[in-house]
């Protein structure tokens, strides 16, 4: 019997096949159980104009893993990450999309600075998708899906807008928002608010949204630095492969190879020759040991996320859990980038260091620190113009004491003395006799108390009247005092009524103080009472330093022979600038050591009169007592009441 063709007999379903398309099973496939960092790892693909093309390696950019990672944590809705160029900031974001389509779509939306960005970034994306078999199988074989406004595939929808444009955010909602370079976004204007209230008001009904924003910084005031600002502020700190000291990369711990920190050589500050010649090297800030590029790779590998503030042990790398938190920040500089070894940094300050517009965009693109307009500061070199003849440990004639100031530091002291003439025009001035580091109590109190230092005519010998020394500190190690109760410790046996703990004041002193005396009879934190109590002044740190600089202007400063650059280099490590109040503060440069300035600071508050007098009390040589100069000026600053330092 032959089949009807009018009435064909109905077709049997196979009972073993699915009754779904693979679309379908697709789109109702669980995610799977992988993180960002996983997924990249597996799936993504960079493309041929890649500095590395090929697939992707989390063991390149270790220190991405925390930042990509960051998108599926459940608490976590805003991902700010301020980084320098060219260092998988972007391709991180990239990821973090890409991971989107791929296990939980949802709406997303990116905004460029321009239209000019918008479509290369639409490219961008368009082409990771295309290329990834992991992506392209949500395509939906419409060419017409593939537009320069909106990406559209199976499971969700990507748009784009140009930022601060209503028209290119009409009718857009989204779960995820990708802000690339915010700081480049036009000003606001109009009533439609700034382009990043808009672009956020497109979120507003996903409770589950993320906001993911890269940048490179431009200045404080910039959308990038004040949302790290509101963020947990983390930093990738890394791991030194000699001592195993954790410590965050700076770009003021680069130096030349075999040569002292901060003191390059001159004739060897080339470009070229660094680039060439692959001279530099990277100072571990807790042995001093040097860190050639071989060695970085094995360095960031071992890294840790830590967010400021948190408790970290920077020796073992300990640290508990982190809190649960809705914003999380991410900063890193151009010296964690596996596509620049040290060299090409350090070249690049020396090729831009002098000429303003340029030096700003290596801060901005290469240390990724936002660029802070300087009201003043002292370069090295116009410091090492107040040397003079007199040589290391001559005490000038006139002398009426020296003064010692003293940092506190996990390995030892850095330790300058200064002494206080009376120069002829009946004002003070301030003469470097001695400075250096030295590593411990015992050389300390050699320093202090025995070693002696004289006059070339008459070999008059001078102790160190009056010292300070800094009581702040870290913890010690396992069952040790911590540096504040060792210095405690030290100045109630060795004080002698000479020496003085000191501490920086958080706040300006009242009636505009530089300093103020109080007694210290517990141990911190302990509670722990101290026999007889401690002297202690509190400094208003940025007005002792604004009289330190007065007197280097007036022409009161003298520095001896031998004083190098690394005393310079220090003494030029901050600058005065403006803060968000509109006050004048110093500020240190990145991360360049200032050891030497805050000893500077202290000896000068132990002369200052408001230190019981300081030294005008003492007997001027031939005289029995000070006599204030005419004119109103200050013996101490050698300035006007008038002047410019009057705050």
């Amino acid at each position: 019997m032959h089949p009807n063709p009018q009435n064909p007999e109905p077709r049997t379903q196979n009972p073993l096949s699915p009754p779904w398309s693979p679309a379908e099973l697709a789109a109702w496939a669980p995610p799977e159980d992988i993180t960002v960092s996983e997924w990249a790892e597996r799936y993504r693909m960079l493309p041929k104009q890649s500095a590395i093309p090929g697939p992707w390696s989390n063991r390149l950019v270790p220190y991405a893993v925390g930042v990509m990672d960051s998108f599926i944590d459940p608490g976590v809705e805003r991902i700010t990450i301020m980084a320098s160029v060219q260092s998988a900031k972007t391709e991180s974001a990239y990821n973090m999309i890409g991971y989107a389509i791929s296990q939980d779509p949802a709406p997303a939306l990116v905004v460029m600075p321009t239209d000019k960005t918008l479509r290369r970034v639409n490219k961008r994306i368009q082409d990771m998708i295309i290329e990834i078999p992991e992506l392209s199988r949500y395509l939906t074989g419409d060419p017409d899906d593939m537009q320069k406004r909106s990406i559209v595939l199976q499971r969700m929808e990507i748009y784009f807008a140009t930022a601060g444009s209503k028209a290119d955010l009409a009718n857009v909602e989204a779960r995820y928002l990708l802000m690339d370079e915010p700081d480049r976004y036009p000003v606001a204007t109009g009533e439609e608010g700034s382009p990043v209230e808009m672009a956020e008001a497109r979120l507003t009904t996903y409770w589950n949204r993320k906001i993911i924003e890269p940048c490179t910084p431009t200045t404080p005031d910039g959308h990038i630095n004040r949302e790290w600002l509101r963020s947990d502020q983390r930093k990738y700190w890394v791991p030194c492969p000699q001592c195993g000291g954790y410590q965050v990369l700076s770009f003021w711990q680069v130096k030349h190879r075999g040569e002292v920190l901060g003191a390059w050589p001159d004739d060897k500050k080339d470009p070229d020759y660094i680039r060439q010649h692959r001279v530099a090297r990277y100072e571990c800030l807790h042995c001093q040991a040097e860190i050639d590029d071989r060695e970085k790779p094995g360095v960031l590998a071992r890294g840790k996320w830590v967010p400021t503030g948190h408790p970290f042990d920077v020796m073992t790398g300990e640290m508990p859990p982190l809190p649960s938190v809705s914003h999380v920040g991410f900063w890193w500089n151009v010296l964690y980038s596996p596509f620049r070894n040290f060299s090409e940094v350090a070249a690049q300050f020396f090729a831009t260091k002098d000429d303003r517009e340029k030096y700003k965009t290596f801060v901005n693109l290469w240390l990724a620190e936002p660029w802070k307009e300087i009201i003043q500061q002292r370069s090295a070199s116009a410091i090492l113009e107040l040397r003079t003849n007199r040589p290391l440990l001559e005490v000038p004639e006139n002398t009426l004491a020296l003064t010692a100031g003293i940092d506190n530091q996990r390995r030892g002291f850095w330790v300058s003395i200064w002494a206080w003439v009376l120069a002829g025009s009946g004002l003070i001035d301030q003469h470097l006799v001695r400075y250096g580091f030295i590593p411990d109590f015992q050389e300390l109190e050699i320093w202090l108390f025995q070693d002696v230092y004289r006059s070339r005519e008459g070999g008059q010998s001078y102790p160190v009247w009056r010292g300070a020394i800094d009581t702040g500190g870290t913890e010690g190690g396992p069952g040790e005092a911590t540096q504040t109760e060792q210095v405690y410790e030290w100045l109630r046996r060795m004080g002698q009524g000479r020496i003085f703990g000191v501490k920086g004041a958080a706040h300006t002193l009242p009636g505009g103080k530089k300093m103020v005396h109080s007694i210290i009879d517990k141990m911190p934190g302990k509670g722990r009472p101290i026999p007889g109590g401690i002297r202690l002044w509190t400094l208003d740190t940025n007005a002792l330093k604004d009289a330190f600089w007065s007197r280097v202007e007036s022409g009161r400063v003298h520095l001896h022979a031998d004083t190098d650059e690394i005393f310079a280099a220090q003494l030029a490590s901050e600058a005065k600038e403006r803060d968000k109040r509109g006050r004048t503060v110093w500020v240190q440069q990145g991360r360049m050591a200032n050891h030497l300035l805050d000893t500077t600071i202290y000896a000068g508050a132990m002369a200052d009169p408001e230190c019981w007098g300081g030294v005008m009390v003492l007997p001027r040589p031939g005289k029995s007592a000070a006599v204030e100069p005419q004119g109103g000026g200050n013996f101490f600053t050698g300035q006007s009441r008038g002047s410019w330092l009057k705050r």
